[in-house]
């Protein structure tokens, strides 16, 4: 019985070397868009108070939800659960204060984050966000 314990020793050995490189290459891997990646803002020239659409992609796990932060705060309505028939998961983002804003993208431990910079309310109040539909179209990153 011995032998086959130190036998199965070096087969749990293996697995667990194994399952080690398959856990390093998968962290090292959210360049590549493995799980959530290509965070973008919609709009530009942001100001508080205004609403603007938060697209990131995800193109392998689909099944776990996307946690949005700003500055490190849930964004209201986060987590969001993604579509299995959609690459992409989206949120809309208030910002509340001028500066700059750190917003991530977050799903079990990868994520992508960008920074944008916010500009004081308009004197117009919601009037000076745009309107446009250039402020609900994703357009990409900023920052």
């Amino acid at each position: 019985m011995t032998t086959h314990h130190r036998h199965f020793g070096r087969a749990g050995f293996g697995l667990t070397a194994f399952g080690a490189v398959a856990a390093t290459v998968v962290l090292a891997a959210p360049q590549a868009s493995a799980w959530v990646g290509n965070l973008g803002v919609a709009g530009t020239d942001h100001k508080v108070g205004c609403s603007y659409k938060l697209t990131a992609s995800v193109e392998v796990d689909r099944l776990t939800s996307v946690k949005f932060t700003d500055n490190g705060r849930d964004i209201p309505g986060s987590p969001v659960s993604p579509s299995l028939l959609s690459g992409t998961v989206s949120i809309t983002w208030k910002p509340t204060t001028a500066g700059q804003h750190k917003l991530e993208a977050r799903q079990l431990l990868i994520s992508d984050s960008i920074t944008v910079t916010v500009g004081e309310a308009a004197a117009t109040g919601s009037a000076g966000c745009g309107g446009g539909l250039g402020d609900l179209l994703g357009s990409g990153s900023a920052g």
